[in-house]
């Protein structure tokens, strides 16, 4: 039960729909010790035992009093000792926020009200942008380490406006963005974080009073954050009934506790009623707008037609010669095969730097793509009740040197599953070779090399009518492996509603992996029934021999031949 009265430091994160602006706090700041105070100045008082006892804090004298209880709402300015005397000469002020706060501290001063110990930073101060690491060592004497002076230069970049917009509706840059070397001058420039859209700090000045108010003499309390989702991070968490933080000074060394309390106004029964009954309305409507959009009915391929739809990857490329490899794929339709206008069936890789694992040069690209094919039948060719084969992936890999010279690494192609589910699949490349030693040198110095002109060559080319293919005398040379990975839906009213026989129908849905996969969930059940009922006879046989163990053997018992 300790950990859950002790004080957490941690940080504490909420979400609400509440406007922040509602937020308030209750800061109670109170100083528990005090160790360097003058004899001359402790007054002595004595107790009922006789024992002299000298009045705590009677020496060093903090500029308030020692304790104080603040209230704070968000993004509320409260200004403390250090500031007031800034902003109060008008020489100082250089900016319109400058102006601003000499105006409320000139107020202040005119209202002659006491400044407490605990105050606060916004986020428009210079210490939510910039100060911020030079307060979090938990050592004043403490040298940051290297991560922390280069964080220390981190620009705070706010997302709204422009950002925002970019990010919601995604921006293609005109120009590279990668600079393989930069300068000192664009690495501050462009080290950019994209921290929470708003911040706020509680502070403390516990400054003595015989000294000159100093940034050293301030200390965090509390940090706000609320990022553009509108969660709430708080460092440390609210009290909420656990002991209260404790905190102390560098300098003099006393010792201070604090509580941070959120009493910001519950809403009222009526308030929540009706931002309930709010949000249920714009739910109804999002709703009626989503289903004008989608339909009220499942969408279902036409029919006679089965709908062949393909997610898939590349994944990667291994043991090619040249080294920045990209691949070019395209989808390779047989008869009966179709796809609408719009789809897209060709796609470009990005170019990839391999890599080195286990003594194998491999790049990963991770490029996704994806396509929707449909196959209706021509009943006036067909005579057979099977699927004819299913579209192709065509590959070609290339690679790019630094003269931007491209060079052909190899054909290939993967044959699309005919089953629904996940699928990695690999394909084994080959380029052409030719038949001279000119074609090796051209290769090698001006990047050219022989090419095929219908890459579908690769496999049986859709121009083939024949009942053998033949590519005797067609020199190639086996290069490396393109692995991918497809996720395949299959999708179909009534296949054949014309045929009947459901021993057809049986065939086609084999063809199309239905019934071979719940054979093979029935295989598994008959295994799994083979395996129990085996480990029941052997279980039953192991008791047996315990018994006849167990069993006190008696004269007579044992037959003529046993011993």
């Amino acid at each position: 039960m300790a950990g859950v009265y002790d004080p957490d430091y941690g940080t504490a994160y909420y979400r609400s729909n509440d406007p922040i602006k509602n937020l308030k706090l209750r800061v109670t700041l109170k100083r528990v010790s005090a160790v360097g105070f003058d004899a001359d100045a402790a007054q002595p008082n004595k107790t009922a035992e006789g024992v002299e006892l000298a009045t705590l804090g009677k020496g060093k004298k903090s500029r308030s009093a020692d304790s104080q209880e603040c209230v704070v709402g968000w993004q509320e300015k409260i200004f403390c000792q250090r500031e007031i005397e800034f902003y109060s000469k008008t020489e100082n002020c250089q900016n319109v926020l400058d102006n601003k706060y000499h105006q409320e501290v000139t107020a202040l001063l005119n209202k002659r009200r006491q400044q407490g110990m605990v105050f606060t930073y916004v986020d428009h101060d210079e210490f939510s942008h910039q100060k911020e690491g030079a307060q979090s060592m938990t050592d004043w004497q403490e040298d940051p380490s290297p991560l922390a002076a280069n964080m220390a230069q981190v620009r705070c970049r706010r997302i709204g406006g422009r950002q925002l917009r970019e990010k919601e509706q995604g921006s293609i840059p005109k120009t590279l963005i990668v600079d393989e070397d930069p300068s000192a001058e664009a690495k501050l420039r462009n080290h950019l974080e994209a921290p929470p859209i708003q911040v706020m700090y509680i502070m403390a000045d516990l400054s003595p009073a015989d000294s000159p108010a100093d940034e050293t003499d301030e200390y965090v309390l509390c940090t706000l954050k609320v990022d553009a989702n509108g969660v709430l991070s708080v460092r440390p968490d609210f009290t909420c009934g656990r002991k209260p933080y404790s905190i102390e000074t560098f300098r003099t060394r006393e010792g201070f506790d604090y509580t941070i309390e959120n009493i910001s106004k519950d809403m009222s029964r009526q308030e929540q009623d009706k931002e309930l009954k709010m949000y249920r309305e714009m739910y109804l409507r999002h709703n009626d707008f989503v289903q004008s959009c989608v339909g009220h009915e499942f969408e279902l391929p036409v029919v006679d037609t089965l709908r062949y739809v393909v997610y898939g990857e590349i994944i990667s490329a291994q043991d090619f010669e040249k080294d920045n490899l990209y691949v070019h794929l395209f989808v390779d339709l047989p008869k009966d095969w179709s796809a609408e206008r719009s789809q897209q069936l060709s796609w470009v890789t990005q170019t990839c730097r391999s890599k080195t694992e286990d003594e194998t040069e491999i790049a990963y690209f991770s490029y996704p793509f994806h396509f929707e094919l449909s196959y209706k039948k021509n009943p006036i060719n067909s005579q057979e009740d099977v699927l004819p084969h299913f579209p192709r992936l065509m590959v070609e890999v290339g690679a790019l040197d630094s003269w931007y010279r491209h060079f052909l690494e190899g054909y290939s192609y993967f044959q699309l599953p005919a089953k629904p589910g996940v699928h990695i699949e690999k394909a084994h490349c080959w380029r052409p070779t030719g038949n001279s030693v000119v074609n090796n040198l051209r290769r090698f110095f001006t990047g050219g090399s022989p090419e095929v002109e219908d890459p579908s060559y690769a496999a049986v080319p859709s121009t083939f009518d024949g009942t053998y293919l033949s590519k005797f005398g067609f020199s190639t040379q086996s290069t490396g492996t393109v692995t991918a990975r497809f996720n395949v839906v299959l999708q179909s009213r009534t296949f054949m509603e014309s045929k009947a026989n459901k021993r057809s129908l049986g065939t086609l849905l084999e063809t199309l992996g239905i019934t071979a996969m719940q054979a093979n969930i029935t295989s598994v059940l008959e295994a799994f029934k083979r395996a129990r009922m085996k480990m029941v006879h052997a279980r039953e046989a192991a008791t047996q021999e315990l018994l006849r163990e167990a069993k006190p053997i008696q004269k007579g018992e044992l037959d003529d031949g046993e011993e």
